[in-house]
């Protein structure tokens, strides 16, 4: 289960197989260098990944980050890479690896982060799937490439999705929804289950979290093995009216919307 501390959640069933999977509240401060806010104060997001690293004792990790582009492409960090950062040009929104030194970074301000982790062949990755993502296949490119480079089976996959924008407040227009038909089928569980009409909007509302928890499970991850979180980025509203603003959200903050960031690393701090 994803587990709230000050100011991360942590997934707990990673953490006990000595693996640091969590996703930043708003608190812990904009993570994303690509993504500067108005009036901030210049390389505070680099500072925000150092604080994060050590609240969780990883000080010292190689961090490995990408400017993401809704993409569905994954790239391994081996033994032979010695580059860490990588311009939007590169077009990655995921990363896979075995090294011990490295913490893996990725951004979200409503996306969906996929966390996984091969325990039978000690791969660690986290991959970014906003709708974009899910629509182009990254649940099913991510798998690919574990398979292809690590031989990795589906059923050793712990997986953890979430933190990200829930379906309540979703809302989409009829060519995303049409979009989203022609490529898996009206009548598909996917489709049927991840699509809701709103007669409130008169809109349908899409949830990414379910469609990608469809997929991975029809691509072979167990279900006991699939940690999934319902917390939402957009917040709640409560009784006197007040959204939270516990996440980072771009919809709800547009422009001013900060990144949080999804971060995995094994926990021992030495290769």
């Amino acid at each position: 289960m994803f587990v709230e501390k000050e100011n991360y959640y942590f997934i707990e069933e990673f953490e006990k197989l000595g693996i640091k999977a969590v996703y930043t509240k708003k608190n812990a401060g904009n993570m994303s260098d690509y993504c500067p806010l108005e009036n901030q104060v210049q390389g505070i997001q680099k500072e925000n990944r150092k604080k994060l690293l050590e609240r969780l004792n990883l000080e010292g990790k190689q961090e490995v980050m990408a400017f993401q582009t809704h993409s569905a492409n994954v790239f391994v960090i081996d033994e032979n890479i010695d580059k860490y950062y990588y311009e939007k040009e590169c077009d990655i929104d995921g990363f896979l690896t075995k090294r011990k030194d490295i913490a893996i970074f990725t951004f979200y301000a409503d996306c969906l982060p996929i966390f996984v982790y091969d325990k039978k062949n000690e791969v660690i990755g986290v991959w970014h799937s906003g709708w974009p993502g899910t629509f182009k296949g990254m649940m099913k490119s991510g798998l690919e490439k574990m398979k292809e480079v690590f031989g990795t089976d589906p059923k050793d996959v712990l997986m953890g999705l979430g933190i990200g924008m829930q379906q309540k407040y979703y809302e989409v227009g009829l060519d995303f929804y049409e979009n989203f038909v022609n490529k898996f089928g009206k009548e598909s569980e996917l489709i049927q289950k991840s699509f809701k009409w709103n007669e409130n909007t008169g809109k349908y509302h899409f949830d990414n979290t379910k469609f990608n928890e469809i997929m991975a499970l029809s691509l072979g991850i167990k279900q006991e093995n699939l940690i999934v979180s319902y917390e939402d980025t957009f917040g709640e509203i409560d009784e006197l009216g007040n959204r939270s603003d516990k996440f980072h959200s771009h919809r709800r903050e547009g422009k001013n919307a900060g990144r949080a960031t999804a971060m995995i690393s094994f926990s021992v701090k030495n290769r």
